[in-house]
């Protein structure tokens, strides 16, 4: 699989429209380590609609803080 983020994502995406918030979490965070563009796209999304207000999607779709190890 060329774009295993875009993967990633599709599985949150199927995860959130049958009602499973923990798959859904796990595979929107994993979509995130692969820097994948789509993230922005599910607040507006109404896959996404069941699954939105829940700390842990909020948690995932917040803003990376900028690495403080360099300098």
């Amino acid at each position: 699989m060329g774009d295993r983020g875009r993967f990633y994502f599709l599985l949150a995406k199927s995860f959130a429209e049958a009602g499973n918030l923990e798959r859904c979490v796990i595979y929107l965070r994993k979509a995130r380590t692969k820097a994948n563009k789509e993230l922005s796209t599910v607040k507006s999304d109404p896959s996404f609609s069941a699954v939105l207000n829940d700390p842990a999607v909020q948690e995932v779709l917040a803003p990376k803080p900028p690495d403080s190890t360099q300098p």
